[in-house]
């Protein structure tokens, strides 16, 4: 899933939205993955979390994007039907498979 989400960043901004904790960016450091995405959105740093809707007009507007031409992607049902109730195209992560799938058409350049 690491590679997948790096060659989407080469096309694509990519920013991870995240229910976290002030330990993220040390984990994600940790993991050697502080590159992996253009903008993180800590709802600990950022004081809002999942499923309102500040927390995902932030991250579009840190994609420098609006929520309609935003991909949201989660593995909680109740987070991807609120990003798709704010105009983003939703995806519910359930497979790599279909993760794969559903990042297809960003890979296109």
């Amino acid at each position: 899933m690491v590679a997948l989400l790096r060659e989407v960043r080469l096309h694509r901004p990519l920013v991870l939205v995240t229910n976290g904790t002030t330990w993220t960016d040390q984990g994600l450091a940790d993991l050697g993955l502080t590159d992996l995405a253009h903008h993180v959105v800590n709802s600990a740093t950022f004081g809002t979390a999942k499923p309102e809707p500040a927390i995902y007009h932030h991250a579009a507007a840190r994609a420098g994007a609006t929520p309609d031409r935003c991909l949201f992607i989660d593995d909680s049902p109740k987070n991807v039907t609120a990003a798709i109730a704010l105009g983003m195209t939703g995806h519910h992560y359930t497979t790599p498979d279909g993760l794969r799938t559903a990042l297809a058409p960003l890979l296109l350049g």
